[in-house]
């Protein structure tokens, strides 16, 4: 070692590795070694000579560098550890590298001096001009500057880091910031992610044995921590000792891999992070710490914003957030929490976050790239969950709700009379594809504002968009023909609106209480449906009138859950009366006013009069064309009711060919799920039956019972009805 770096305390040896095999990363391990060896008479790429390993903090990335350093040190080659964290350090090690390359000690002394050539240009001749294999690593290289030419950047390549000139040679970085841009284009990129939850779970074996539990156990515990190495190291070194020196009851002493996930989970729900021990902390507080220097990082680099940034997309809710639709940054700006930000400013936060490996920019292929919610951004799921539970955050939770809800403000639909294509209209099939991407996290972030304390009643003007984004987002999940998922997301709010004191006939409680009346109407929860709605409608009435489009859907929906239970005529005159008021009301060709129509033809044919029902579903299916495209959902449901009108007519060929035309739509084939288009393949299988084709019939039918078993389960009666049907088509 030269006097300088003696001198200094550093050390170009690479650290002794740890006692623990590295686990998971071994096709990577061998992606670099094939590198830095690559076979016989083949020509390596010239980016391969320059490697990064890039990641969260904590992620593995030193450590799948030492393995590479030790396999490759065993084969002969010169290994040298150069740690990144400070330019000093940096240039110890350099000058200690040259050393060892037989450069004299008076030429360093000239060099380092600035009297002579750069200490970068001798170094670096010294390497490409050396007869023997080596492998130069620089270690946690976070603020790649450091590795720079003087007034110059990384990517330059003229730096420190550089591209070896020599096959001997190669070099290897471990870093957070994961820009190609940053290193250049001659250098390749090689993101670490989290481990496989069988490798995972090995890694808390390693650490902490068979004392705390099974493998089953363990393989629990690690896919609950994300398989993050750092969080996995916590984990398992905090069980280790709770296992060498037990100490404590039961009760308080966690020595297990169910009892640390249990405790996880109890740290997560209670939403602080003093809820089980300050061992316990300790084992967690290194996942946070790696994080938050990266945040550091970012700040003092001039993105400031990154930190509110992540703590804002935290709040939002475990999924894939839509940022082009709701980090709007005008809104943004006009908050405290993130100050003025523009769009460049915005997009260059995000782009950093996602390079430090905090988040991840994507697009949803599915969706057409120009719309608004194809662009995503998606949190490391640990790192969600502990920024969400950061005491900082925790001590800002207000003001971090109240900027959630002003973004996702944006979904609300201010004018029912307002052009639908305009809207984030969850009822418009052509809507629904934003909409799966936008009720998880929309979902997330209403539920935890209910969740928030005092905070909903203190905020009156938030309480209100939270009530109407669950109305929102339970409408879409009744729309798709998910309504148990409808039912639980509702039950929730009202929930919350008695705990907070919320009048049960305030507006917006009435209008979640009647979207709750849908999801039991579509599950089959007659009676419970036909009481609710009996209440709400005389609350609607008085609030707001018995013509109201408000009082009209639910008496709509009354009729409908009269309709379900067989009493036909009741139904007739009920809906006879609501569509001449939708008539007076919203106009004869409004979208609703065709609902209602249509639920008066259903109770037309019901009673065995199909010409009059055909008569009305054919003015409604002539205005539909008009309005909406021939496979429109809605209009899908139409021709099927037409349909069916034929078949119990006695024109079974003519109904099996609109059945199967509807059915070969590309409508009916994306949406094969939709209660409408479930109960389209229910009547293909009677018109087979009725055409003498027992056998495709019996296979449609077993499809439709299995669907409506998984959708509506074993009790509704259509399901009941479908099981009743195969079994009589196979003669049971």
């Amino acid at each position: 070692m030269t006097g300088a770096a003696q001198d200094a305390g550093f050390s170009i040896t690479p650290p002794r590795p740890g006692r623990l095999p590295l686990r998971g990363r071994d096709e990577l391990v061998e992606t670099i070694l094939r590198a830095a060896e690559p076979p016989a008479d083949t020509l390596r790429p010239a980016e391969e000579a320059a490697q990064i390993l890039w990641g969260l903090g904590g992620c593995g990335k030193s450590a799948t560098a030492l393995e590479v350093a030790r396999r490759l040190e065993a084969r002969g080659r010169l290994v040298w550890w150069i740690s990144a964290k400070d330019s000093a350090r940096v240039s110890a090690g350099m000058r200690e590298i040259a050393g060892q390359l037989q450069a004299p000690e008076s030429q360093l002394d000239l060099a380092w001096a600035g009297k002579t050539r750069s200490p970068v240009e001798l170094v670096w001749t010294l390497l490409n001009e050396s007869d023997r294999p080596w492998l130069l690593i620089f270690d946690n290289a976070d603020e790649p500057s450091l590795l720079a030419p003087l007034d110059g950047r990384v990517a330059e390549g003229t730096g420190w880091f550089r591209q070896p000139r020599t096959r001997n040679g190669l070099v290897l970085v471990t870093t957070r910031d994961g820009r190609q841009e940053t290193w250049g284009d001659w250098s390749t990129m090689h993101p670490v992610r989290e481990l496989s939850p069988p490798d995972a779970a090995q890694v808390l074996i390693d650490l902490a044995g068979d004392a705390p539990g099974n493998l089953a156990q363990a393989t629990s515990l690690a896919t609950r921590l994300k398989g993050h190495p750092l969080a996995l190291r916590g984990a398992g070194t905090y069980l280790a000792e709770a296992n060498r020196i037990p100490v404590g009851g039961p009760g308080v002493s966690i020595r297990t891999y169910d009892g640390y996930r249990e405790a996880l989970d109890r740290r997560s729900g209670a939403g602080t992070t003093r809820t089980v021990s300050q061992a316990f902390d300790r084992a967690v507080r290194p996942v946070v710490q790696s994080w938050e220097m990266s945040l550091d990082l970012l700040a003092g680099r001039g993105l400031a914003q990154a930190r509110p940034m992540l703590r804002l997309l935290a709040s939002l809710g475990d999924a894939p957030i839509p940022y082009q639709i709701l980090l709007d940054p005008a809104r943004l700006s006009a908050s405290r929490l993130v100050g003025e930000i523009g769009e460049d400013r915005l997009r260059e936060v995000l782009r950093s976050l996602a390079d430090f490996a905090l988040v991840d920019l994507g697009v949803i292929e599915s969706l057409p790239a120009q719309s608004p919610v194809a662009h995503v951004v998606t949190l490391h799921p640990l790192v969600r969950e502990l920024v969400h539970d950061h005491p900082d955050v925790i001590a800002d939770r207000p003001a971090y709700h109240e900027l959630v809800l002003t973004l996702l403000d944006v979904l609300r639909l201010r004018d029912p009379d307002r052009p639908r294509e305009e809207e984030f209209d969850p009822d418009e099939p052509d809507k629904w594809a934003s909409w799966h991407v936008l009720a998880p996290p929309t979902t997330g972030a209403v539920l935890a504002f209910f969740d928030a304390g005092e905070l909903p009643r203190t905020e009156p003007e938030l309480l209100t968009t939270a009530l109407d984004l669950a109305r929102l987002i339970a409408r879409f999940l009744l729309a798709v023909s998910l309504p148990g998922q409808a039912e639980i997301l509702l039950d929730r709010c009202l929930a919350a609106c008695r705990r907070i004191g919320l009048d049960p006939r305030e507006r917006a409680v009435l209008s979640l209480r009647h979207e709750r009346s849908r999801a039991a109407l579509e599950q089959g929860q007659l009676d419970w449906a036909e009481a609710e709605l009996r209440e709400i409608i005389p609350a609607r009435e008085a609030l707001l009138g018995r013509e109201h489009r408000n009082t009209l859907a639910s008496r709509h929906k009354l009729a409908r859950t009269i309709l379900e239970q067989g009493r036909w005529a009741d139904a007739e005159q009920e809906l006879r009366d609501i569509v001449r008021a939708e008539f007076r009301v919203r106009g004869p060709e409004d979208r609703d006013t065709m609902t209602a129509r249509h639920s008066l033809a259903r109770a037309v044919a019901a009673q065995g009069r199909y010409a009059d029902a055909r008569a009305e579903l054919t003015e409604i299916l002539e205005i539909r064309l008009r309005h909406w495209a021939p496979d429109h959902l809605e209009t899908l449901t139409v021709r099927h009711t037409l349909a069916l009108c034929l078949l119990h007519e006695g024109r079974a060929a003519e109904a099996l060919a609109d059945l199967r035309a509807i059915l070969a739509t590309d409508t009916a084939r994306r949406e094969d799920q939709h209660l409408g288009m479930i109960a389209a393949r229910h009547t293909l299988a009677e018109a087979l039956v009725a055409t003498g084709d027992r056998v495709e019939a019996e296979k449609v039918l077993a499809k439709v019972v299995t669907d409506r078993r998984r959708i509506l389960g074993d009790d509704h009666p259509d399901t009941v009805r479908a099981e009743a049907d195969l079994r009589q088509l196979q003669g049971g």
